[in-house]
Formats: structure tokens, sequence, C-alpha cells
């Protein structure tokens, strides 16, 4: 009796050693062969985009109730009397015993006005790739459905990038003699933060490139006409437009400025990320490594995956001088010289006054809303001209500051 042990020992037995003729070429299906793999791809689509927002983020929104408001520019500070000259009452008001009352005095006074401004996106799709979207089971991407939620973020970041839009770009490098340029966005905090001697050395051909809110032909604020709305508006070399080192002594005495300007020190930072990597570098030396020689190396945990037994290195900064620091990819560096990393802003969004409006802020005319033409909508397809199905993201509202020596800007930081 043969035993048979194996599939081997039993072709064996009955087909003979030479069993490679009786094998066929095989032809298996396989994911290539057409008609018969698919990938579902799924409803959603990951963006490999940034799409932070945290300029516009930060700032303060209220609702828009009046268009203007009024600045004191000057103080009454110098008393006179006529009848006595300076003999019986000072210029602060120090008066003789039983001196008569001074000459009145009273402040100069200036007003300001903006216009509520439209920021939209819009987008469409065909009302056949909008009818198999909603109704057909097929794997589909780009109805109104997924394209709303796409760009419901991207016109947070829209406005973000509205906000911290580059002026010396548009002065300098745009070889064109147009005071108003870009007026149509939201104004960017890079004009509105700013001063005489910014204008004087980086305005190129123009006067008008760091005059805020400008309309077709005129701004609220004419920079150039003195210091009057200047901000403080610094640079590590010393010299505006001419890029220099970042250093404590630089951020200690622009702080200073601030403070001394506007009676109080701004309540948040914002930069770009090359600013805080250069802001990490900068305090690094000072500060103590974690877990010295001596003490405990510790592991950390990654999804089951141990590092090696260490200590950790580096810092991450979270304020500086008790000054929160928030960065945003969107923060201005000098499009016309590599080498200038970015600029770090000051910003003051408190209600220093208490009149229930903040130094800086966004006031809001119409809130974000979102409107769409499609089939269900009364008058399709004439009030779309073409049998597509469109969305649109509105904004109303401007970007408004009611205190220039609150804010100030770091400019020029160099690598």
């Amino acid at each position: 009796m043969v035993k048979i042990n194996t599939i081997d020992e039993l072709e064996a037995l009955y087909y003979g050693h030479n069993r490679n003729s009786l094998r066929k070429a095989d032809s298996p299906i396989t994911t290539s062969t057409t008609g018969t793999f698919n990938a579902i791809f799924g409803a959603y689509a990951w963006a490999q985009l940034n799409m932070e927002a945290n300029a516009f983020g930060v700032l303060p929104k209220y609702p828009w109730d009046k268009s203007g408001w009024r600045v004191i520019t000057a103080k009454a500070d110098s008393i006179t009397h006529g009848a006595c000259a300076n003999t019986c009452v000072t210029t602060l008001g120090g008066t003789i015993e039983g001196g008569l009352i001074a000459n009145t005095l009273k402040p100069t006074l200036a007003e300001i006005d903006v216009k509520p401004k439209t920021a939209q996106l819009p987008f469409s799709a065909s009302e056949v790739m909008e009818w198999l979207a909603t109704h057909s089971k097929d794997d589909i991407w780009g109805g109104l459905g997924s394209l709303r939620l796409f760009m419901a973020v991207q016109h947070k970041e829209l406005l973000n990038r509205m906000l911290m839009s580059d002026v010396e770009a548009v002065a300098a490098c745009a070889g064109a003699c147009n005071d108003n340029t870009g007026t149509l966005n939201w104004e960017t905090l890079d004009r509105i933060i700013s001063s005489d001697a910014e204008e004087d050395a980086l305005g190129g051909c123009s006067d008008g490139y760091y005059d805020p809110w400008a309309t077709a032909s005129a701004s609220p604020i004419d920079r150039d006409a003195g210091t009057t709305y200047d901000s403080t508006v610094s640079s590590p070399s010393g010299t505006i437009g001419t890029n220099g080192i970042m250093t404590d002594d630089v951020l200690r005495t622009f702080l200073r400025d601030v403070r001394k300007k506007a009676g109080k020190d701004p309540n948040v930072f914002l930069g770009s990320h090359e600013v805080y990597s250069e802001i990490q570098g900068l305090y690094m030396p000072s500060v103590r490594i974690a877990n010295p020689y001596g003490e405990a190396l510790v592991q950390v945990d990654v999804n089951g995956i141990q590092t090696f037994k260490g200590t950790g290195v580096g810092i991450h900064v979270d304020s500086i001088y008790g000054v929160p620091f928030i960065p945003t990819k969107d923060a201005p560096s000098n499009a016309c010289d590599a080498s200038e990393v970015g600029r770090l802003f000051a910003l003051d969004t408190s209600d220093a006054e208490g009149y229930g409006y903040p130094r800086m802020g966004i006031m809001v005319s119409i809130p974000t809303e979102y409107y769409e033409a499609t089939r269900r909508s009364p008058g399709y397809p004439f009030i779309n001209n073409a049998f597509v199905e469109k969305g649109v993201f509105r904004t109303m509202g401007e970007v408004v500051c009611r205190s220039f020596i609150a804010q100030g800007k770091i400019r020029d930081i160099k690598l």
C-alpha cells in the first residue's frame, strides 16, 4: 500500500514525476484587468493646504453701528492768562494764591469715517454634476454640498490673507504710481499699523500707499501730512527698510516705545512662522534644558512606538514679556527681499477706554452668510443664465483701528 502524505506525492502517483507538461499558462484577474476594479474615493477630500486663519480669528468682531468716530489729536495743555501772563498761572495750571481763572482750553479733534466692504467667494457645479451628487450612488466629489464644506473654510482663509497683505510689495514692486491699489479688499494691518517715516522710506513714487481706508480718490488719513496717526514702527537695523537681526534689546526697546505712547502693553503679538522660529532661537541659549544630568530620562510613546530614552530640548514660545504670540502663515514679508523673514505686529485689541469698542477689531455689518441658486430656487435657470447651480459666501465689514498709537510692528527682520 502506497502512503500518500502530500499533494506532490499524489500527483506523482497519478501523473509520474514529469508533471510540467500538464501545467498551463495562468491568466488571473488583477486590479488592472479592464472592468474588474474601481477605487471608491468617498465623499471627502483632504486639503493638502494650510487653511489657517489666525489673524482673522484673533481680532475681536463687533456690530457695525456707526461708520465714523472722532479722535483727539492734540492735548489741551498750554494754559495762559492774558492779564498777568505767566506770573499768576503756569502753562500746566499752577495758580497764584487768589489768582484769576486762566483762559479756557480745548483739545484738537479730527473725524475718521470708513465704509463696509463686501468679501465674497462664489462657486458652482453643473446641474448634471449636482443631480448625480444628490441622487445617484456614484462616487462623486464636486457637488454643492462637498464644495460648500471646503469653501466655507477658504472664505475665512481669504479674509486672513486680506488682513495680512503686504503694502511694501504693492508700493515698491508694482512699478506703478497708484495710491489706492488694493482698496477693494478689507484693509490690511500692514497699512493700518504704519507711520509717516515708513511711508517716506518705502512709499515709492506715491504718497498714499500707507494711508488706510482709501476710496477711489482719497483716504480719511494722510500719513504724509505728519505723525498724528503714527503707530510704533521699528527695524532691528535702526533704519526702516534695512534688514537687521532680531535681538532681545530690539524687543524690549520696541515694547517700551509702544508703552510710552499708549500707556499700556499690547495684548497680542502676531507674526510669521519664520519670526516665531527666530524668537525661539533668540531665547533658547538662556533656557534650562529639561531633565539635566542626574535626573531621570524619559521616553515618549507615539502610537505604541517609543522614542529613545533621553531628555527634552528646545522651547515653545507662548508669549514675549507676557504678551501672547500667535503665528500666522500669511504674515507679510518683503517680497522684494528674500532675506527678510517677516514682520512682528503688536496689537492692542482691548477696550482700554471703556467705550464698548476695541482699539483694533473688525466691525461687521453683515455676518458671513451663504446663498444658493439651484434648481429649487424660483427663477432657475434664468437667474444663473446657465444650467449650473451656484453658491456664494459673503461677509461685509471692515477692519477698524481707533487707537493707532496703541499698535506697533517690527519690520525688516533678517534671518
